[in-house]
């Protein structure tokens, strides 16, 4: 089991002061809810042969080699090149690997030399060679093709299907044909690369991700992401049998030469292996959280409960034990995957620019009620005391309201606002409003709703993203650009440092909009502070210091 040292410490305050504010902040003590992971969800995977498994690291933009024995994580390539969704080595021992949202190619050669050989591909997911050295990709979900690409990059990509239904993780059989899962349909299927022929082997999977051989070359494994199954498929008939029964979120796999499948989980963040002899199953990597971002606590919840929008999941955990106590699942249900999380008296809302919507739940149930697509790079996003939407889109520099009513009718409240990501609502004004982060331009601002109106609040600042107001009115914000966690008087503008040297700020990744992974920043009624971290997949909180 993978774990990380962490040390309490306390956290550094400046001296300053606040007309508004009653009394200078407290110092605060930084302590861990969550311990972090090596991955911020983990995708593709392939073996070496010398003892590691590589593993790619798709929003944490890092390709890594772990030791098969210990379990011991390394990075072989960091941000921000390394934006795999899946990987492979190459005949030489290159190896490389697919930026779905870059577009990119990559290939790093054994000598260190990383350099990209195929652009402008969108949605690159999964990769394979043949056995005679041909290379072939496909694009998936923000594309729908089949490539053959040059290995060393000379030779522009070709295109051997289109729309094949989303073709995933894939193997070339002993007969040089491409076995993999058409993931629209259900089905596993068998391609001829050199006829573009698809054939179907089996059918009747729920979400079938991923498939390879077995030692034998007669059975393929595949992994049924929504129903959690390790599925034997024989591929002469067809026929199907369940090997093992795992949480759902399952990725990819890989299969070992003594037939230990290797199988990769985003919502867990982790790598299993099963032994399909017996069904066992051990953990080779754990963690407890994917990729935490967005995060909010009911200002009434005296237990300070964190709504934790980590991507791949919406948990809900102990702001004072870390104890994980509910997860709604992406994938096997209809969450699309949330990168922001706001609370209003009876609903939760989640938005994210990864899959290019905003979602309204019922807070007591956790039922999805309004699912509102928008392709404009959606960061922070709130419900106001009429049910009306507020929603920052950063890639536009807008903020906007959506009606409560369907069909859903969208008003910009505000524009030229560079790139916003945090909102918090102040609501209880005589002039309601809300605060924005600008990670672009260093700004807080003030909108206020009747009219758009805005104010400059503070300024001078590096890459805010998550903000939060203190019960007794001051903002909290992540000083990402700064690595730091500030407090800023909202009538004044002064801000003073509570904490410094942070693990927070992932450089941001082509094709996703500003703010990339947006830190959260939340507040419990007890005037403790809590923070996500992207870099670690950990959660912190900063507790006042009598």
């Amino acid at each position: 089991m993978h774990r990380f040292a962490y040390k309490s410490l306390l956290a550094s305050l400046l001296l300053g002061s606040s007309l508004s504010l009653a009394a200078p902040p407290p110092a605060y003590r930084q302590e861990v809810v969550v311990a972090g992971s090596p991955f911020q969800g983990v995708h593709g995977m392939a073996l070496d042969g010398k003892g590691h498994l590589l593993a790619s690291n798709l929003l944490g933009q890092s390709v890594h080699s772990i030791d098969l024995n210990s379990g011991a994580v390394s990075t072989l390539v960091g941000p921000p090149l390394g934006g795999a969704d899946d990987v492979a080595l190459g005949p030489d021992g290159s190896i490389y690997w697919t930026g779905y949202f870059s577009g990119k190619l990559m290939k790093r050669t054994p000598d260190g030399k990383t350099r990209a050989i195929a652009k402008e591909l969108p949605g690159l997911n999964s990769l394979a060679f043949r056995r005679d050295g041909r290379f072939y990709v496909t694009q998936l979900g923000r594309a729908d093709a089949l490539w053959e690409v040059d290995p060393n990059g000379k030779k522009p990509p070709r295109q051997v299907i289109s729309k094949p239904g989303f073709l995933n993780g894939f193997e070339f059989g002993t007969d040089d044909k491409l076995y993999g899962p058409i993931l629209l349909k259900g089905q596993i299927a068998r391609v001829d690369v050199d006829t573009g022929s698809i054939e179907t082997v089996a059918e009747g999977f729920a979400m079938p991700v991923a498939a390879n051989f077995d030692s034998s070359r007669e059975n393929l494994f595949v992994v049924d992401s929504a129903k959690g199954e390790l599925v034997r498929v024989r591929v002469a008939t067809g026929d199907k049998q369940v090997v093992a029964k795992l949480p759902t979120g399952l990725d990819n796999l890989v299969v070992g030469p003594d037939d230990q499948v290797y199988v990769s989980n985003m919502v867990d963040n982790d790598i299993r292996v099963v032994n399909p002899a017996d069904g066992s199953v051990r953990q080779l990597v754990e963690a407890r959280l994917s990729v935490p971002s967005g995060i909010a606590v009911a200002p009434e919840d005296e237990d300070e409960q964190l709504y934790v929008a980590d991507v791949y999941a919406l948990r809900r955990v102990g702001g004072r034990d870390g104890k994980i106590t509910q997860t709604t699942r992406a994938l096997s249900t209809r969450m699309t995957f949330p990168m922001n999380v706001s609370l209003g008296a009876k609903h939760v809302v989640l938005s994210s620019a990864y899959l290019a919507s905003v979602q309204v739940l019922e807070r007591a149930t956790g039922d999805i009620l309004r699912t509102l697509p928008n392709t404009n790079g959606v960061q922070g996003a709130l419900e106001l005391p009429d049910g009306t939407l507020l929603v920052a889109e950063a890639a536009t520099g807008r903020l906007v309201k959506v009606d409560a009513a369907e069909p859903a009718g969208t008003t910009v409240l505000a524009e030229g606002l560079k790139g916003p990501v945090g909102l918090a609502a102040d609501t209880e004004a005589e002039e309601p409003g809300v605060y924005v982060t600008e990670v672009r331009s260093g700004n807080v601002t003030r909108v206020r709703l009747s009219d758009g109106a805005r104010r400059t609040v503070a300024k001078g600042l590096k890459a805010p993203e998550g903000i939060a107001r203190h019960p007794d009115g001051g903002l909290i914000v992540a000083e990402v650009g700064r690595k730091q966690l500030v407090r800023i008087d909202p009538a004044t503008g002064r801000s003073t440092v509570l904490a410094r040297n942070l693990r927070i700020g992932l450089p941001e990744s082509e094709g996703l909009p500003p703010g990339y992974l947006p830190t959260g920043v939340a507040v419990g009624r007890s005037g403790t502070i809590y923070l996500t971290s992207d870099m670690e997949s950990a959660l912190y909180r900063f507790v006042p210091v009598p």
